[in-house]
């Protein structure tokens, strides 16, 4: 699995990518926009991956939990606000080409500190360890969410009890 993260996201005190990269051992994560930027990340050796797939939402991608997965080998996700995500999308064209899945039925998302714009979007960590359990049922990934409980918790510690009711 690869994260193909925007560089506003590097360092975010509300990114979940951080999460990923502790709980996750054969996770591979780049950080830029352009092609130019994967290329020399060593993005392009993952041209090497017999079936490489790309979770992102939008025209032309199919429901994960309906389709046969099994022939994919190597998954693409996007890391950033959602325009920024489809920026990187847009400004890579190879990741254009991949097969495209998105979540005909995602769990409700626990990430309550950042917005986004829709009902059943996730932050990618929420996004992550939902693909694994799709992909590998018998995987524990509550460490996950137990990251990401930490995570929002200690965000929603910072901001005063009177505006809690935003968040939820």
């Amino acid at each position: 699995m690869t994260i193909l993260q925007h560089p506003t996201e590097v360092g975010h005190a509300k990114g979940t990518v951080r999460i990923l990269t502790r709980c996750l051992a054969n996770l591979r994560l780049f950080t830029g926009e352009m092609p130019s930027d994967f290329h020399q990340a060593g993005f392009d050796s993952v041209a090497g991956s017999h079936h490489p797939a790309l979770l992102f939402p939008g025209p032309g991608s199919e429901a994960l939990e309906t389709s046969d997965v099994r022939q994919f080998d190597h998954w693409m996700i996007l890391d950033g606000t959602w325009r920024k995500a489809a920026k990187i999308l847009h400004q890579n064209p190879e990741l254009s080409a991949l097969p495209r899945f998105h979540f005909a039925n995602p769990p409700a998302s626990a990430y309550a500190i950042r917005k986004a714009p829709g009902e059943h979007r996730l932050a990618t960590a929420e996004a992550v360890a939902y693909l694994l359990n799709v992909l590998e049922p018998e995987l524990d990934t509550r460490p996950i969410a137990h990251a990401m409980r930490t995570l929002v918790d200690k965000q929603l510690a910072q901001i005063p009890a009177r505006l809690h009711r935003h968040y939820q």
